[in-house]
């Protein structure tokens, strides 16, 4: 196995493609509210009725991740960030109808 070829599995996609929204929504909660903790921001998002709207920007990233890794010809990587990208989708439309 090549050593390029070691990153073109569904885990590392995976792996990946949970951890770029969720840096993405701490650059948000960083820029956009500094004075109060994370869980009040997050009560404030809920009691606004705005938490599905900022998951859906946390997951632009994947967007790149995933172009990054169709450009690198790593299409089981690519596979594990538009797996992932579903799930945050799911959860997206879940919080949208329950919260």
């Amino acid at each position: 196995m090549k050593s390029a070829e070691k990153y073109n599995n569904l885990r590392i996609g995976l792996i990946l493609g949970f951890l770029a929204p969720l840096l993405g929504f701490i650059v948000i909660y960083a820029v956009a509210f500094r004075g109060m903790n994370l869980s009040e921001y997050v009560d404030l998002l809920i009691y606004n009725k705005k938490l599905s709207s900022i998951i859906s920007l946390s997951v632009i990233p994947n967007l790149l991740l995933f172009f990054i890794f169709i450009w690198l010809n790593y299409l089981y990587s690519a596979r594990g960030v538009l797996a992932s990208t579903l799930i945050f989708a799911l959860l997206v439309v879940l919080t949208k109808f329950i919260l």
